[in-house]
């Protein structure tokens, strides 16, 4: 607002003269108004200064910080609204912008107001208008590093303070503008929404992708090597890894590491680190529980932490070792009130079941327990030794009795007569089919008997 009391004598007649102007509708400004002002090549004009401030700012109510809102166009429709299009046309010759440095020149020297607030045709040619216009634009919107600047949509930003227009002097690429404003900051696919992998440069946008991402994660050497494909796909770069790289994230590691892909050196090589350091990490793992449960150097009875006597159990087994010496491995002294369980031979197993022992009795004379033998039994043996192998050799007493039409005794006549192999189980007696089919067949061609109980029945 025009501070009436702070004006100059000159400021004042001048007011009192448009003032005069717009309370008549047919007043108009006195012939030669504009002259003197048209002509003068330096310094503030001081009528104009007058009229536009108290026109934009007590007429029109628009306060200095509000100006940025409107455009030139918008400004110059409300200059002439109110009478003032002389000035524009014969003193400015509709430089709008002109107009408003001149009424506003400290605004413009400390900077409240910017030239390219307005985004005016050629503007952008000037490189410090465009490197402040964007580094405003940044600011304002709460970037305090640079490396978070593709993070936004910045066409919408752009639109929104009004310097869309900049794009024209960069072919309309946001990484072009932004890279002229932070040279060597950024690649040109961090502004990208998606990434084409099918592009000639893929391999070193995959290779700057990597890179970028695991920067901004803060992973160490040791980290990268360990990176599975979970990971990979948690950091969105499964994409990458499909298109480039096979699905393979050994192959990726390789290329960020070496730039090769499936050279046999650099892969042995990998392979052969990534192991000692998953070895590393699991034996890390492994001391740290144990010092969870140790008093001092010893550790007690593992078995009243299940979880960790498995844990234990199961990696102790995987180096042939057993529990005391594996902990022992890790400066620990293990205590138990009970032994280990031994390994159960399978041979002794599979004789004590020859012998006609069920699992139950098997698993008391080894110290075991049923499931346990039946386990191995299903590991070793394929199921129960007693059942024959191979199975299909060999024919259930029910089978042939359904198969032949005789009875069991009839079977077992032939069986122990002849001396065939005969296995039985808890269920079934299992019988060689080469042996006893031939037999059986013969019983019923020479048999008159079972012939006559054939015909018998057969009606």
């Amino acid at each position: 607002m025009v501070n009436l009391f702070k004006l100059s004598t000159d400021e004042l007649k001048a007011l009192v003269e448009y003032k005069e102007v717009l309370e008549n509708e047919d007043k108009r400004f006195p012939k030669n108004t504009w002259y003197y002002e048209k002509y003068q090549l330096s310094g503030i004009k001081t009528k104009c200064r007058i009229y536009t401030r108290y026109c934009l700012e007590n007429l029109a109510h628009i306060e200095v910080t509000d100006l940025p809102k409107y455009n030139l166009k918008e400004i110059k429709n409300i200059l002439i609204e109110h009478k003032l299009f002389g000035m524009v046309q014969q003193v400015f010759n509709h430089d709008i912008l002109a107009l408003l440095k001149n009424a506003y020149p400290e605004e413009f020297k400390n900077r409240t107001l910017r030239e390219w607030m307005w985004s005016k045709h050629g503007i952008w040619n000037d490189d410090n208008a465009v490197i402040e216009a964007v580094q405003y634009m940044v600011r304002n919107e709460g970037i305090r590093r640079v490396e978070d600047i593709p993070t936004l949509d910045w066409k919408k930003r752009l639109l929104k303070y009004g310097i869309y227009n900049v794009l024209s002097r960069f072919n309309w690429s946001i990484f072009a503008l932004f890279d002229f404003v932070y040279p060597g900051r950024f690649h040109p696919t961090d502004f990208k929404y998606k990434v084409k992998w099918a592009a000639s440069e893929s391999l070193d946008n995959a290779f700057y992708h990597m890179h970028t991402t695991f920067k901004k994660k803060r992973y160490t050497l040791d980290d990268i090597l360990l990176l599975n494909s979970s990971d990979f796909r948690k950091l969105g770069l499964a994409g990458m890894l499909a298109a480039l790289f096979d699905s393979s994230v050994l192959k990726a590691k390789e290329y960020y590491l070496y730039k090769t892909i499936d050279d046999p050196e650099h892969k042995s090589e990998l392979i052969k680190d990534i192991k000692n350091l998953a070895d590393k990490k699991r034996d890390q793992k492994i001391a740290e529980r144990l010092k969870q449960v140790a008093k001092g150097k010893y550790i007690y009875n593992l078995r009243t932490h299940i979880t960790l006597y498995n844990f234990i159990k199961r990696h102790a087994k995987s180096k042939n070792m057993s529990i005391s010496d594996f902990v022992a491995s890790y400066g620990f002294i293990y205590k138990t009130a009970k032994k280990d369980a031994g390994e159960i031979d399978k041979d002794e197993v599979y004789r004590l079941r020859k012998q006609g022992l069920t699992y139950v009795q098997i698993a008391q004379k080894l110290c075991s327990n049923p499931t346990t033998i039946t386990k191995l039994c299903n590991k070793y043996f394929g199921g129960d030794p007693l059942i024959p192998r191979p199975l299909e050799d060999y024919i259930t007493v029910q089978e042939l009795m359904n198969k032949y039409h005789v009875d069991h005794k009839t079977v077992m006549k032939l069986v122990y007569e002849n001396g065939f192999e005969n296995h039985t189980t808890i269920r079934f007696r299992y019988l060689k089919k080469s042996e006893i089919e031939p037999a059986l067949k013969q019983y019923i061609s020479s048999s008159k008997h079972h012939q006559f109980m054939v015909n018998r029945y057969a009606n």
